[in-house]
């Protein structure tokens, strides 16, 4: 089976269900047939045996890493890095994939995403220069933890084939990997990573902000929430928030309209 034009894999994470509605419908919205959106829910992938990393969640919801000791923020924090392991499985052929977090809002095809692509390159990613206060906190209250290469792992182009991924990015080693490793992508050498235009990782309130993007010329075409969105009540007014609102309301008449039919077959 061949790869799909668009193969893309969205992380999951059950607390933000609205917020992965909205990204899969704007990735179909823009790319219709020649997008295929995968669910990243180690619920699934742990049935499968191919993923097994253990966590605690404390009394204030935060979510603690047993095979490191640390906190994380989402539920496919480490999952994540399944992606590329999981394309081999479906396809059974190399190529390039998209990795996202659930909270984005796409703007416009993937075509120009893809154009950048380059095979000399084990990934590719928007190269943020950022480095969260220590304990600093976002969303609904959960850790932010500092790392090399923070933000990089949000939002990736994967290259599947390539062999500087192949002795990490499979079950195993991502299950026994630190999350710090994972996410600083420690096996890659810095000039395995390419460089891919700031407009598809658009994070309100670390990117630039929405008038210097217009007058930078940074033509948005991915908004990041990932700061937090507007799904939570404290986050209604940030950027974007208007047109976010709009796509779920379309994304939930869609999904609606969708199990009524199934019910009057």
């Amino acid at each position: 089976m061949s790869l799909p034009k668009y193969n893309v894999y969205v992380g999951y994470d059950s607390r933000e269900q609205e917020a992965y509605d909205v990204c899969e419908f704007t990735l179909k919205k823009y790319n219709g047939v020649n997008v295929e959106v995968h669910k990243l829910d180690h619920r699934v992938l742990r049935r499968y045996n191919w993923f097994s990393r253990r966590w605690l969640i404390d009394e204030d919801g935060q979510y603690w890493d047993e095979e490191d000791g640390k906190p994380f923020s989402t539920e496919f924090s480490h999952s994540r890095f399944l992606a590329p392991y999981m394309a081999k499985r479906h396809y059974a052929e190399d190529g390039w994939i998209l990795f996202c977090d659930c909270d984005f809002m796409f703007r416009a095809p993937l075509d120009s995403l893809f154009e950048q692509v380059d095979d000399k390159y084990a990934a590719m990613c928007v190269k943020f220069d950022f480095t969260p206060k220590e304990n600093k906190k976002k969303m609904d209250g959960v850790i932010q933890s500092a790392y090399p290469r923070k933000l990089w792992s949000s939002f990736v182009l994967w290259n599947v084939g390539h062999p500087s991924n192949k002795p990490i990015l499979d079950p195993i080693k991502t299950n026994k990997a630190t999350g710090a490793n994972l996410h600083s992508f420690s096996w890659l050498k810095d000039e395995e990573i390419g460089e891919i235009n700031e407009g598809w990782n658009f994070i309100p309130g670390i990117s630039v902000n929405t008038e210097k993007a217009k007058q930078e010329g940074i033509n948005v075409k991915a908004v990041h929430f990932s700061e937090g969105g507007p799904w939570f009540p404290e986050y209604r007014e940030v950027p974007y928030a208007d047109e976010w609102f709009k796509n779920y309301k379309d994304a939930l008449y869609l999904k609606t309209s969708i199990i009524s039919s199934k019910g009057r077959l």
